[in-house]
């Protein structure tokens, strides 16, 4: 953390942000800074006394939250890293952000997740505006090659109304994306340049993160039975039911759901019977979970992740 640089353009991003307050997404490549730049708005804005939310929208490489999951928190617990700039908030205080609202995925990649994933973020939005935040920052995946991505990235900039579009770009990769907010009255584009001392991160290092989140989250879990009676499943891959069916839930990754289908918490499934839906899971009150909504990884007994089906998606 000791070379993390504040870049020229940020602090004036914070002040441009502080007088037209609204909402603020953030667009790059993989390891362009996003998450570090959106710790750095969330942090000079609160110095500045404005009431901030961030929404962690990379459900790969999540900035807080278990993998698979979007999550919304007020970085209530967020503090300066000592011995750098003082609006700088870095990974060592990341353990101690409460999230206050999170919304199962049920994959690690936007790609065959793109409704879900642009679901959840504007009914996390909502949450947090609702709540009284006067900003709130989008931190977003890396997904912006390819015109999949530039429709996800669009329909979301339009769906949550954002304020503000702040591109992290090496090169013109973004362009696609950005052309449509050129001189827009309603948006206002900041183009930034990327940090050059950020080391891309290779496959195996963004698995194993994965596998270090998912070992965290779960390691205070115990197995708990749900009535089937009791929930709903949401069951997207049509994945049969019934007795002699259990064997293809095994490890499955699942999100535990609220009647608003905000989720409380993750659940690995270890049986699926006629009765009861057997699970790991760390949440307490099982009884809240009105939904049960099937993912589309595996995670195995090293909590590494595997899709269940493979095709959907690329490698994150």
């Amino acid at each position: 953390m000791t070379d993390i640089q504040v870049l020229p353009g940020w602090k004036e991003l914070v002040d441009s942000i502080n007088r037209l307050k609204g909402v603020v997404i953030i667009l790059g490549a993989p390891d362009t800074g996003k998450t570090t730049l959106a710790f750095y708005l969330s942090r000079g804005l609160q110095l500045r006394g404005c009431n901030v939310a961030m929404v962690s929208a990379d459900m790969g490489q999540c900035a807080f939250g278990p993998p698979a999951t979007l999550g919304m928190s007020s970085l209530s617990g967020l503090e300066a890293v000592p011995g750098l700039h003082p609006e700088v908030a870095g990974p060592t205080s990341l353990r101690d952000v409460e999230i206050h609202s999170m919304y199962f995925v049920g994959s690690t990649s936007p790609l065959g997740h793109l409704l879900q994933t642009t679901v959840g973020l504007k009914k996390l939005v909502e949450k947090a505006q609702g709540g009284g935040a006067e900003v709130v920052i989008i931190d977003t995946s890396g997904f912006v090659e390819g015109g999949a991505a530039w429709e996800l990235k669009f329909q979301k900039i339009e769906l949550v109304n954002a304020r503000h579009v702040v591109a992290l770009q090496r090169g013109q990769e973004l362009e696609g994306i950005l052309s449509p907010y050129e001189d827009r009255k309603c948006r206002t584009l900041h183009r930034l340049k990327t940090y050059e001392g950020i080391r891309p991160k290779s496959y195996e290092r963004r698995r194993n993160y994965r596998r270090q989140k998912f070992s965290e989250y779960f390691q205070k879990a115990t197995t708990k039975g749900i009535p089937l009676r009791a929930v709903r499943l949401i069951n997207p891959l049509n994945i049969l039911t019934g007795e002699g069916y259990g064997v293809l839930y095994k490890r499955l990754l699942v999100g535990l759901n609220d009647d608003e289908n905000f989720t409380l918490g993750l659940g690995v499934i270890e049986d699926m019977g006629l009765k009861e839906l057997r699970l790991l899971t760390p949440i307490e009150g099982i009884e809240r979970v009105k939904l049960v909504r099937l993912g589309a990884i595996r995670l195995d007994e090293d909590w590494y992740d595997s899709r269940v089906m493979p095709w959907l998606g690329a490698r994150e």
